[in-house]
């Protein structure tokens, strides 16, 4: 029989169990607040499997930056957004579907 400590300690801990941290962030558009004059770009992070520490990937700009109107900005950057999103579902399908964590029983 377990006594109330015990199971208020198991609940704090399983509610609070970060073991499972993401492996990306969700990409960002950064626009410089519709500032036409200086770079817009997409950024996202993603999670160092060796040190286990969220790293910033080199922001995306391609050549959104040559349009001269924030629309043509807007769509060129929506582009780079997308392709991110997409390739980060693929990457986390991936590793859930064909790599199988690897159990030692000791």
């Amino acid at each position: 029989m377990f006594t109330s400590k015990q199971i208020f300690t198991f609940a704090y801990e399983t509610a609070y169990d970060l073991s499972q941290k993401k492996n990306f962030t969700a990409p960002k558009i950064y626009t410089t607040k519709g500032d036409l004059s200086k770079r817009w770009y997409v950024y996202f992070s993603f999670r160092n499997p060796k040190t286990g520490k969220s790293k910033r990937v080199t922001p995306f700009y391609g050549d959104v930056n040559k349009y001269k109107t924030k629309e043509e900005r807007m769509e060129g950057i929506q582009l780079f957004f997308t392709k991110i999103k997409i390739n980060q579902f693929f990457y986390i399908f991936f590793i859930k579907t064909f790599i199988k964590p690897v159990v030692y029983i000791v």
